[in-house]
């Protein structure tokens, strides 16, 4: 069922999908789709599993950690780890957007802001340690870079700016983070 959701929201649109559609496409009763949940429900679903399959394909089994090469500076590595889930994002905006105003509504639980998110924090406090803050200024930068990317996804996906200006506002943000952090143990 969530995948005749997922398929049916990109194809025309989650406005335009039905729960009588989603039924229809699964092979089950709208009472069976009413049960798993609202589209909202349905959305957010979709939405967390294909980042958390993004986290996944992003891991390296012998380390854990992301495997990249980010030219050796912490703005680059943060970009790095973020950009395909900007890739992800913006494969269908429209379809992110819903999902980011559904999100905002707070109606429905999301694990990218938990378990999802304390993922990518981790992987950005290993960053900052790769590049030299100590772990108590690595886990506030981290922190800050996550709230961070945050306002700079959400100012992309309303248009405030291109996904290029969101990365580098990012970049600039972890370029001065690593400069409040420097020396701290």
């Amino acid at each position: 069922m969530l995948y005749a959701a997922e398929a049916l929201f990109h194809a025309q649109g989650f406005k335009a999908t039905t729960v009588r559609q989603i039924a229809a496409r699964a092979g089950v009763s709208i009472g069976t789709v009413m049960a798993a949940g609202d589209k909202d429900s349905l959305l957010v679903e979709a939405m967390d599993r294909r980042i958390r399959l993004m986290h996944q394909e992003r891991m390296l089994p012998e380390t854990g950690f992301l495997a990249m090469k980010a030219g050796g500076n912490a703005p680059e590595m943060v970009a790095a780890l973020v950009q395909p889930f900007m890739a992800l994002f913006a494969a269908d905006l429209d379809l992110a957007r819903e999902y980011g105003a559904v999100l905002m509504r707070g109606r429905q639980e999301s694990e990218v802001f938990g378990s999802l998110a304390r993922q990518l924090k981790g992987e950005f406090e290993q960053a900052y340690k790769l590049f030299g803050l100590g772990r108590q200024a690595a886990r506030a930068a981290a922190t800050a870079t996550h709230l961070a990317y945050l306002g700079v996804l959400l100012a992309w996906a309303a248009g405030a700016c291109s996904q290029q200006t969101a990365v580098a506002q990012l970049k600039e943000s972890v370029g001065a983070l690593m400069g409040a952090g420097a020396g701290q143990p």
